[in-house]
This record gives C-alpha cells, sequence and structure tokens, in this order.
C-alpha cells in the first residue's frame, strides 16, 4: 500500500487472513481518517465466517450462511448498532459458528440429517459433547425455520449462585489494589472500581474522560445517571492517574476520550489485560461484582443500586429477594474507613 502497488482500502486488508497485526494496521488507518470507520472485530468476524462456510460441504454450507446471516449478523447489528464488538462477544460468536459446524460433521459421521434429525440422535450428541449451548440455539433456530423436525434441545441448567465473596476479603483486596504500585494505574482504578462500586470490567474500560468530573467538594464518576463520590484514596489515585493522561500525547488525535485508552489507536484498554493484573490478587471481578452488589443491596434499595451503579433493575430487584434484603440507611460507600485507614496508615 505505501508503495502504490495496492490500492489502500478496506478490500485490501479482508484479502488478508485476519491477525491481530492487520487489526491493528486497520485501526491506524482508520484513526488517521485513511479508511472510513468500520466496526472492525464484527468485519473480521464476516471474513472468518466465510472461509468457515467456504469449507464446509455444500449441503451444510446454506444452512450456516443463513443462520450466520439472519440470526447471528442481524441480531449483532440490531443489539450492538451504537457500539462495536467486543472481544468477548466476538469471541463468542465465533466460537459456535464453529460448534455448529462441528455439530453438523457430526450428524454426517453419524448417518443423519438435520431435516431427519431425531430426539435420540440429539440426546446422543449432547451427552456426550459439553458446552454445547450454541448448538442448542441453533437447533431451535432450525425448528422455527422448519429445517428439521419436533425435537427438544435440552435447556441450560440453571447454575448454582457460587459462594459469596465475604465483605472484610472485599476491602483487603480494595486496601491491596490501593497499596500495590507495580500493578499499572489503569488496572489498580478499574479493579477499585469492581470492588467497591460493583462495576463490570466491560464497562469499566469503556468509561470516558467526561464520566468523571470535579467541584469543589468531590471527585465524581458516573455509572449510571446519579455522579457517585469517590472516596479519598480512590480520588486521590484517579485524580493523578488523569493528570498523566492528559500529559500523554495522543498517538493520533481526535477519537474517542477514554478514560483508559489502550496501546491501538481509538480503541480503549483491553479487557483481558485488566483481567491478567488483576488475577495477581486473585481478583475474580464478576464474583466480586455480585458480591458487593450483595452486599450493598442490604442497606441501599434496590431502584438506587440500579440507578447509581448502572445496572439493570432486574438485577437489583433479584439481589435483593436473593439476600432477603431488609434495607435501612443510605450509608456512605465507606467514606468513613478509608479516612480512617489512611489516617492510621
Amino acid at each position: 500500500m505505501a508503495a502504490g502497488e495496492v490500492q489502500i482500502s478496506h478490500d485490501t486488508l479482508d484479502a488478508l487472513p485476519p491477525s491481530p497485526r492487520v487489526r491493528y494496521l486497520r485501526h491506524m488507518l482508520i484513526s488517521a481518517g485513511t479508511l472510513p470507520a468500520i466496526d472492525v472485530r464484527l468485519n473480521d468476524l464476516e471474513i472468518l465466517a466465510e472461509h468457515l462456510i467456504s469449507n464446509v460441504p455444500s449441503h451444510h454450507a446454506q444452512i450456516i450462511n443463513q443462520y450466520f446471516r439472519w440470526q447471528v449478523l442481524r441480531q449483532t447489528r440490531q443489539r450492538h448498532a451504537d457500539e462495536p464488538l467486543t472481544v468477548g462477544m466476538f469471541n463468542a460468536r465465533w466460537s459456535a459458528l464453529r460448534k455448529i459446524a462441528s455439530f453438523l460433521a457430526w450428524l454426517d459421521e453419524q448417518g443423519a440429517q438435520l431435516e431427519t434429525l431425531d430426539q435420540r440422535s440429539v440426546d446422543l450428541f449432547f451427552a456426550h459433547h459439553r458446552s454445547q449451548a450454541a448448538v442448542a440455539i441453533f437447533l431451535n433456530w432450525a425448528i422455527r425455520q422448519k429445517l428439521t423436525g419436533p425435537i427438544t434441545p435440552p435447556h441450560r441448567s440453571q447454575a448454582r449462585p457460587a459462594p459469596s465473596i465475604p465483605e472484610d476479603t472485599i476491602w483487603r483486596k480494595v486496601d491491596e489494589l490501593l497499596d500495590d504500585e507495580p500493578i499499572p494505574p489503569a488496572s489498580r482504578i478499574i479493579g477499585l472500581l469492581v470492588l467497591v462500586f460493583a462495576q463490570r470490567i466491560s464497562d469499566c474500560v469503556r468509561l470516558r474522560r467526561s464520566d468523571v468530573s470535579e467541584d469543589e467538594t468531590a471527585l465524581r464518576i458516573t455509572f449510571g445517571r446519579t455522579p457517585l463520590a469517590l472516596p479519598a484514596p480512590i480520588a486521590e489515585l484517579l485524580r493523578h492517574y488523569v493528570s498523566e493522561l492528559e500529559a500523554e500525547r495522543p498517538f493520533v488525535s481526535g477519537g474517542p476520550d477514554w478514560l483508559f485508552p489502550g496501546t491501538t489507536p481509538h480503541l480503549h484498554v483491553s479487557e483481558g489485560i485488566i483481567r491478567i493484573h488483576l488475577a495477581a490478587h486473585q481478583i475474580q471481578a464478576r464474583k466480586a461484582q455480585n458480591a458487593r452488589i450483595d452486599q450493598l443491596i442490604q442497606t441501599v434499595p434496590a431502584s438506587v443500586v440500579a440507578d447509581t451503579l448502572g445496572i439493570n433493575i432486574g438485577t437489583a430487584v433479584r439481589a435483593a429477594a436473593r439476600t432477603n434484603s431488609r434495607w435501612g440507611g443510605y450509608p456512605e460507600l465507606r467514606h468513613s474507613l478509608f479516612r480512617e485507614k489512611r489516617r492510621d496508615g
């Protein structure tokens, strides 16, 4: 492209096998304004799907193509029209397509066909293959499209709630992150937002600098509709982080004002990197988030928790029911405890 031998275009990049290097180059050209903006991961998913479809038997290719175009791709575009596909979403959809292709290949090995599939074959497959929720979803779609007979795919069993993390353990992890300077500041701050404010890593990495505000009384961050005042130690850490961020020269000017920018131009930090850093403190974000919601719901109404933390009201209500919550007052989120610890330490 630099030598003028091929056109600088998305089509030129599409002709290359998807890889992190090609993805980085595409992001760089988009951020520089050389190429029009697209959802890069969604584009990669379409390329991989085309490769997969072209390498399966024709009677499978037609079914997979129909399912991908009219189910996966359509739903993805409808649900995520305003934001690009995340790494987790991309991986889930690509893994699902491969599992469906493997299922159809298994049918061939059994001498069976999707059109005449019976319940015995369905039960046999799921008895010998685990983690096949994607195949169950595909079969339900195939039934609605009348591509197969009246079978009953297994329902996903309701997972038992994991044991909650004790509150003193949560706060011990908070203290560790506040004091562990070798961990990158972005990971420390995101870990603290997970532990204190029950945030998901996927939501934290999408925070914008405009979500942080400061007045004469406090540094505030907005997760839902109501900004939250940050406890002094977290506010101090975030204030220092933002000042260093503003002093850095961006790779390419413009683009989203991510609070936690990544190494790829105009993209936020990777969720996977944050998880790796937090793993050093044995912090499992999902378990910590659920435990913190359970703790907060004991003293704050579900509607207030949902409003301030930006979580789904249904999630907050279910947590209240699960914990038999009888909320009382409206406590400050450990402001006094933070102040006492810092004063003593």
